[in-house]
């Protein structure tokens, strides 16, 4: 059965969403990116997808590449603007100023000076504050890019002490499976990102997706059942990760 593309409700007709929606959220990036814009690319990325699809592309990183897209967070931890309207608030804001101030000398002139004054001093406020409101709308249309800047940064950041997803990470360890998914990705590529803490947590959901499947009966009686003294009474685990074969090297 082919995916349904039907929008979800509350999608507006103007918005991009749509637009993914209808092709299933497909939105290739291609893989030349200009030098100093590798995070940007990525924050481009995550504006179009899912959290969880994104940190499944960024794990397939080597731990060099995403240090380098961490040291550039580190650096710029707001996303910097280069379209032509990011300083189009305070100069549209500066240019009303002298307008208003070029009115103020007006108000004191007599006779047809003081009207063609104050006629110049209209237009230039105007001009100021239509150029102020293009900026703030270029800027409200940025908000979604701005949000995504950060959580590429969170997913590329090392799980260190500063940090927010550690204590969560450090919880979800507590699974098997998380717990085999950490040693594996410490032993494969290197310290653990923040990457790590979403697909861990999926890989907890996946596996309590299959308990949940299990016959009521059968989970109320291993419930009310004691358990066995020094006997750990746990249900089966269901999701085994395959690991890619390395052909051997002769």
């Amino acid at each position: 059965m082919m995916p349904s593309t039907a929008p979800m409700p509350g999608a507006s007709l103007l918005s991009r969403e749509r637009l993914l929606q209808a092709r299933e959220f497909y939105a290739p990036v291609g893989e030349a990116a200009p030098p100093g814009a590798t995070l940007d690319r990525w924050a481009r990325r995550l504006s179009t997808i899912d959290e969880l699809s994104c940190a499944r592309e960024l794990g397939g990183l080597s731990d060099d590449e995403l240090g380098v897209l961490e040291a550039e967070f580190v650096r710029c931890q707001q996303r910097p603007r280069s379209d032509r309207l990011r300083q189009a608030v305070p100069a549209g804001l500066s240019i009303a100023a002298v307008g208003l101030g070029l009115a103020a000398l007006g108000a004191g002139s007599v006779g047809d000076g003081s009207r063609i004054v104050l006629s110049i001093a209209a237009g230039i406020v105007a001009l100021g504050l239509v150029l102020a409101a293009c900026g703030m709308v270029s800027a409200f249309g940025l908000v979604h890019l701005d949000l995504a800047w950060g959580t590429t940064g969170l997913h590329v950041g090392k799980l260190d002490e500063q940090h927010p997803w550690l204590y969560k990470a450090m919880a979800v360890t507590r699974h098997p499976a998380a717990e085999a998914y950490r040693q594996d990705v410490l032993r494969r590529r290197g310290p653990l990102r923040g990457l790590d803490c979403v697909l861990m947590r999926e890989l907890v959901r996946a596996h309590d997706a299959v308990d949940a499947t299990r016959f009521a009966r059968a989970v109320a009686e291993q419930l009310q059942r004691p358990a066995s003294p020094g006997v750990l009474d746990v249900p089966e685990s269901r999701i085994v990760r395959i690991r890619s074969k390395v052909p051997a090297t002769r």
